[in-house]
């Protein structure tokens, strides 16, 4: 087994754990749409956030591959920063979306109960995404679609935060998944390029 392999074994679970959270909690949805439990109403804004977060989940595994194409020092910080940056997006998936569903009866009203969490969580996943970025080169992480896409989000999670509005809200998560979506075809579409 390779370093690389090696790093990215705890890599995977972490990530696998937080698709199996979100996977098993719409599981969960699913039956309860179905008749089985409390009735629950899930709004495109909730939906939406939650794709966000799946799409980036299995965009971050897949981008972490160009790990294995740099010529880079593995060091304990660096394989440190790469575990906080797989758990801190296991977290996100935590903070939007509950175990199973549990005591979820609007997805819209949780969502905007939990926003502050939400949205400061994005911010920090955001922090460690550009730290990320500039690991694999500066060039990547000057890019222009890089700056955008991350200008766009910052400026969501400070709106987010500060408003309640539905229209707002829906406009907001229907880009941020759209632009994750448009981004991982354009610029993460060959492992490890």
């Amino acid at each position: 087994m390779e370093t690389f392999e090696y790093v990215m074994v705890l890599v995977s679970i972490i990530i696998g754990l937080a698709l199996t959270h979100i996977l098993t909690a719409l599981g969960g949805a699913i039956h309860r749409l179905r008749g089985h439990g409390p009735p629950i109403r899930l709004e495109a804004t909730y939906l939406l956030w939650v794709g966000f977060v799946l799409v980036w989940l299995v965009s971050f595994w897949w981008w972490e591959f160009r790990f294995q194409e740099l010529e880079i020092a593995w060091t304990f910080g660096l394989y440190l920063f790469i575990i906080l940056y797989a758990i801190w997006l296991f977290l996100l998936a935590v903070v939007l979306v509950p175990h199973r569903m549990d005591g979820l009866e609007d997805s819209y009203a949780y969502f905007l109960s939990g926003r502050r969490w939400f949205f400061g969580a994005l911010a920090g996943a955001l922090v460690l995404d550009t730290i990320d970025t500039f690991l694999k080169g500066v060039a990547w992480g000057v890019r222009p679609i890089f700056v955008l896409q991350t200008g766009i989000f910052v400026a969501a999670c400070v709106v987010g935060v500060a408003t309640e509005n539905r229209r707002l809200q829906l406009l907001m998560a229907a880009a941020a998944f759209t632009m994750q979506v448009v981004y991982m075809f354009l610029e993460l579409d060959i492992l490890g390029s």
